[in-house]
């Protein structure tokens, strides 16, 4: 059997098929790997995409190839259809290719299709269109390497020690934080390069992992996304300045410059211009232009957009534009939406609130004012997923504690009652929807005084902006007020609760005022806001039990 022959034939048949060859000796092997000439371009990401890919590229993504050569992170926040998966997979060609013994590891958020058919179809295409590049490599699902699986020659070898690849990684959706933190960790090489797509839904646990591998050598990771809300480890190291970061907008993307589909598949103009006309206004004459507002490009200027439906949009005239849908920021400008009226929290009204907890506690300590007594919020996490979390509020100092989750109802009650009784407590407040039914009636018998609350109950109070749905609007927009106006308000310093608050956000429908529901929230942030939900429910209305018998 000739050995490049068979091996032609199975790119041809499939890129992803299961791969089987004749055992070769080491020495040979190393022969067949050589990419002669190809270490030239091991600092030239976009010469490798010209030349030898014989692309061509924007100018936004030639920015984030080259940020990949010269930073250690790089995140790419992109608006849809601007190329940054497509870019992905050409730098994890150009690493594979010239890099000295590299590793490239690829993954996704979950499901498993994000990293298949998105991150993995692209550099499937690349494979098909480019196959002599690929001729001595082993190819499988969602693996390309220098040497065949364990099973056959690697025995020999030193196991993957001396072999090159491109890999993905699933990342599990079930298991303990620690498992998929170990998934990412303990791997080395000389040259090494994680690609992560989704990457804001991505656990911060895997970030972890991968960012303990980063210690030495030529190791790189590139970070994409589109920004949708400002939650999770990848905001956070744009945050405080831990990466690089490059930002592909429609507004830069040849098709909607030039109006032609220069690069097919990609964001179009008709759908920018389209999307102006329904998810912004224009300003209207002596009203002034603040950080949700975007100047129209001049090549827009003109632009007729049509709906759907067929319907004619009035031609875009110069100027700036306010932005309406959020949607409009992630996903032509590329940017984090802006704090808009839909916003519940405002950020300012929670850095105010940390920047106090920070000054308290260097002066007085973790530890609340001498004399107050607390509020106990208690939020009950679905068993065997969510945290069972108790805030204890005294005033404007907060405190939380994280109790186990995986419990029953009768370990819960018992971890709060104890936690309880550790503090001065006036009331606990308990969220006695599902799961937590008993916990308050629990708590009661051990001698607490506890109430059990509905939170989709009726609402107790009205506000200017309308009134409540349920009591559950009713009591985030407490915590609102209370960040809002009161002076001693306090935060401590915990990202998932700061992550939670900030996500939250509020619409008026015929005059009900509804803040984000749960399913939305767990879509965002890819968890329940516990830590949130626990410190809602320590502003209950005093004496309310909802709909719970208190006999």
């Amino acid at each position: 059997m000739n050995l490049q022959t068979s091996l032609r034939e199975h790119i041809e048949n499939g890129v992803f098929a299961s791969v089987v060859r004749p055992h070769i000796a080491p020495e040979a092997l190393s022969i067949i790997r050589q990419d002669v000439g190809l270490h030239k371009y091991h600092k030239d990401p976009v010469g490798f995409g010209q030349d030898i890919l014989g692309e061509h590229y924007t100018s936004e993504v030639k920015t984030l190839l080259e940020s990949v050569r010269d930073y250690p992170v790089t995140i790419a926040v992109s608006a849809t259809g601007t190329g940054k998966t497509h870019a992905a997979a050409r730098a994890a060609a150009w690493f594979y290719k010239t890099q000295r013994q590299p590793k490239v590891f690829t993954a996704a958020a979950p499901p498993i299709d994000n990293l298949a058919t998105l991150l993995w179809g692209e550099i499937g295409n690349i494979v098909r269109k480019h196959k002599r590049l690929f001729i001595n490599d082993y190819i499988t699902h969602l693996n390309i390497s220098s040497a065949p699986p364990l099973s056959s020659i690697m025995d020999s070898m030193d196991a993957e020690e001396n072999v090159s690849f491109i890999k993905g990684l699933t990342i599990p959706t079930s298991g303990s934080p620690a498992e998929r933190e170990a998934k990412f960790s303990g791997k080395h090489a000389p040259s090494m390069l994680f690609i992560f797509d989704e990457g804001d839904a991505i656990p911060d646990e895997v970030y972890s992992g991968a960012d303990g591998c980063m210690s030495g050598g030529f190791v790189r990771m590139l970070i994409m996304f589109n920004p949708k809300a400002k939650v999770g480890e990848a905001y956070r190291k744009i945050r405080d300045k831990l990466a690089n970061v490059v930002y592909l907008s429609a507004f830069g993307h040849p098709n909607v410059i030039s109006g032609e589909d220069v690069i097919e598949g990609a964001v179009t103009r008709a759908k920018t211009v389209q999307r102006i006309c329904e998810w912004t206004r224009p300003l209207v004459e002596g009203e002034t232009h603040d950080s949700e507002c975007f100047k129209l490009p001049e090549f827009l200027i003109g632009e007729i957009g049509i709906s759907d439906a067929g319907k004619e949009y009035p031609a875009l005239k110069p100027g700036y534009y306010k932005i309406q849908n959020p949607a409009f920021s992630y996903k032509v400008l590329g940017n984090y939406p802006a704090k808009g009226t839909n916003q519940l929290i405002s950020e300012e009204w929670i850095n105010r609130a940390r920047s106090r907890y920070d000054a308290y506690v260097s002066v007085y300590g973790e530890k609340p004012p001498i004399g107050t007594t607390a509020i106990q919020g208690v939020d009950v996490g679905e068993f065997g997923t969510d945290e069972n979390i108790s805030a204890f509020r005294y005033g404007g100092y907060l405190e939380l504690v994280i109790l186990p989750g995986d419990v029953d109802t009768l370990v819960t009650g018992d971890n709060a009652t104890r936690e309880n009784k550790k503090r001065n407590v006036s009331i606990a407040y308990v969220d006695a929807t599902g799961v937590g039914t008993g916990v308050a009636p629990y708590m009661q018998r051990e001698g607490c005084s506890a109430s059990p609350v509905k939170v989709a109950s009726s609402p107790t109070e009205t506000t200017e902006e309308g009134e409540f749905k349920i009591l559950r609007d009713q009591l985030w927009w407490s915590a609102r007020e209370w960040l809002r106006t009161d002076p001693g308000a306090m935060l401590p310093p915990d990202e998932l609760l700061i992550e939670e608050l900030n996500t939250a956000t509020y619409e008026v429908v015929n005059g009900k005022v509804r803040v984000m529901d749960s399913d939305t929230f767990r879509d965002l942030i890819k968890r329940s806001p516990d830590r949130a939900s626990a410190l809602i429910m320590t502003f209950a209305p005093g004496g309310f039990f909802g709909e719970c018998d208190m006999t």
